[in-house]
């Protein structure tokens, strides 16, 4: 029994040494602080990307920490809990690392925790806080105004719906949109068509001017893309108003305004002519007259005082 009792002691005193051997390691690392790791953004919207960074420190960088993996449900493309999905990344000489990935898009809302593992043991870890991504349109197409004059210009918007859902497909990258209201040198299937570009979130939009000869009426819009049509809309098209030929009437002379009266230079008054005749003519005349009679008065008195004596006529006349 002696011998036994040896054997067991030994066998017990052996497996507690063991067991402080491998708890010394664990009881330095618990007095190392857990390393934290920083999220930005935070919260981030299902469907956008992440970034993970922190420190381990150099002195854990120098050995088997070189090499982290970090892992969380939200990084995971399920729902399920405990679907882990690994991140990678290296740290660098000074302990620092930093790591990206995307969220997928149909991660529901909530905080998952990130844990931080090196060295076979998770030494740290953070927590990720997911906002949903709001619901995606259903495809469809939308056209503003809806109501326009021929010869005016509309604007062509719409959805193809989830990205992730048309990701690889022709709705990805592009849609065509389909309407006898348009003119344009694409068709399909005698259709008039517009390709636009759809951008990464599913959406697009374009602009085109509605023909000025086009008819009035209503006009059905369709999207297409992927082999096959989505919701579309309607347009109505008013007819452009004509504007009627007429002749121009001859254009009226200009109107002149009165000149004003030219101004009166201060001076000494000038008479009308017949004004100068009447007043230096007449006493002129008057004068004259006046004269004329004296001297026939003279002449009258003359002859009555010397009246004229006969002539003699003959040769004897002449003789003398």
């Amino acid at each position: 029994m002696r011998p036994i009792r040896i054997i067991a002691a030994l066998l017990s005193a052996a497996t507690i040494g063991t067991l402080t051997l491998f708890a010394a390691p664990a009881a330095a690392a618990s007095t190392t602080p857990p390393v934290v790791v920083h999220v930005s953004p935070s919260p981030v919207l299902a469907g956008t990307s992440v970034t993970l960074s922190g420190s381990v420190g150099p002195e854990a960088a120098g050995s088997d920490c070189s090499s982290l993996i970090l892992y969380s449900d939200g990084f995971a493309p399920t729902n399920r809990k405990g679907d882990l999905t690994p991140v990678y990344a290296t740290a660098k000489p000074s302990g620092a690392f930093s790591a990206t990935t995307t969220i997928p898009r149909s991660k529901l809302a909530g905080s998952y925790p990130i844990y931080l593992r090196c060295g076979g043991a998770v030494v740290g870890g953070g927590t990720l806080v997911v906002r949903a991504t709001p619901t995606p349109p259903p495809a469809n197409v939308r056209v503003s105004p809806s109501s326009v004059l021929a010869g005016d210009r509309v604007t062509l918007s719409g959805s193809v719906g989830d990205p992730e859902a048309v990701a690889g497909s022709e709705c990805a990258t592009g849609v065509k949109l389909l309407s006898r209201a348009f003119e344009s040198p694409q068709e399909f299937a005698d259709w008039p068509a517009l390709g636009v570009a759809v951008r990464p979130d599913g959406t697009f939009s374009t602009t085109t001017t509605i023909p000025r000869s086009r008819a009035a009426g209503t006009y059905p819009i369709t999207g297409r893309c992927g082999g096959g049509n989505f919701a579309g809309a309607t347009l109505e098209v008013r007819a452009a108003p004509t504007t009627a030929t007429t002749t121009r009437e001859p254009m009226a002379p200009p109107v002149t305004q009165a000149q004003p009266p030219a101004p009166t230079v201060a001076g000494p008054a000038t008479q009308p002519t017949g004004q100068l005749g009447s007043r230096w003519l007449l006493p002129w005349l008057a004068a004259l007259a006046s004269s004329s009679l004296a001297a026939l008065g003279m002449w009258l008195l003359y002859r009555r005082r010397h009246p004229a004596r006969p002539r003699r006529l003959g040769r004897s006349h002449l003789a003398n």
